[in-house]
């Protein structure tokens, strides 16, 4: 994946040409309720009467793994391209499940890619061996901190969210446009493996390119009921509602490039294709368009807008 080196979750609300910032909550009441909160498992009855977290402004996350695979079966790093983190892709990518290494297009640095690793179970409670990895993680709902105080339910203790994306795109010389590609984001839970699902859906749409920031632009497609919920200004709105009564949310990746064309001690040849792997580290926000009488108003509920705010070099 190109070098996202600031991904912000745009949390506005777009309404008669104002904007001002949004804020997001999430219902557990469809994923366990109380069975996350740490209280539950630490010190049984120590836990607060809802199954809200606090409101928080934007996710977060930290070590998101990262590939990119660009098509040179004409000779050149140009033309399309695609990102991803699904295991099945980066098999078919040539990466087997053991990684692959290699020499870089320079000629002489040494370039080992592989899976990444995402954050599992194993001991089904609280205190088990949690797998090396994170690397699929969403794995902080800013600025509520530490993950296991200020109302967070148990994120990041007792679960967190999962990512899987694909993304299309054709690079130039001025860089990367991606077109089209989708996000899937997991509950997942560390301790009841029946818990996890679906959380949402979002599919890429467009970008936009200026300078070194790059913007990314998604359309929610699908959310749990009652879990993801954005203040309007005036109360929080359930986003599977505002799908249902013919709202569009829309998430919004601001990004800075870093670079946008991938360097040749970044890229690994397999076939026809060349493959660059980094590391991510970011935050993500959004916007929904709500349908008004005769006329559509933009509405910032604070969904999922992608952000990434990458402090390592792609």
């Amino acid at each position: 994946m190109k070098k996202l080196t600031k991904l912000a979750l745009v949390t506005a609300m777009l309404f008669a040409g104002s904007a001002s910032a949004s804020q997001i909550q999430l219902d557990l009441t469809n994923f366990g309720g109380n069975s996350h909160d740490v209280g539950t498992i630490i010190s049984p009855g120590a836990f607060d009467a809802d199954f809200v977290t606090a409101a928080f402004s934007e996710f977060g996350f930290s070590g998101l793994w990262a590939t990119s695979v660009y098509d040179t079966s004409d000779g050149s790093l140009n033309g399309s391209f695609y990102d991803t983190n699904i295991p099945d892709e980066l098999a078919l990518a040539g990466i087997p499940l053991g990684g692959i290494a290699g020499v870089a297009s320079d000629g002489t640095t040494p370039i080992t890619l592989r899976h990444g690793e995402c954050n599992t179970q194993v001991g089904g409670s609280v205190g088990g061996s949690l797998g090396a990895g994170g690397e699929c993680d969403i794995d902080a709902l800013n600025p509520i901190a530490p993950p296991n105080g200020g109302n967070a339910e148990g994120f990041g203790v007792t679960w967190d969210f999962q990512v899987e994306y694909h993304f299309d795109g054709i690079l130039d010389d001025g860089g990367p446009t991606y077109n089209g590609g989708f996000m899937n984001v997991y509950f997942n839970s560390r301790i009841d493996n029946t818990q996890d699902k679906l959380a949402f859906s979002a599919d890429l749409t467009h970008s936009s390119l200026d300078v070194a920031n790059l913007g990314l632009f998604f359309d929610i497609t699908f959310a749990q009921d009652d879990f993801l919920n954005f203040w309007n200004g005036t109360e929080f709105v359930d986003a599977a509602e505002t799908l249902a009564g013919g709202g569009v949310p829309r998430m919004v990746i601001d990004t800075n490039v870093n670079p946008p064309v991938p360097s040749a001690d970044q890229l690994l040849q397999i076939g026809e294709t060349m493959i660059r792997q980094t590391n991510l580290d970011g935050s993500m926000t959004g916007v929904i368009e709500v349908p008004e009488p005769g006329s559509i108003a933009l509405i910032g509920l604070g969904l999922f807008g992608l952000g990434m705010s990458a402090r390592r070099k792609a």
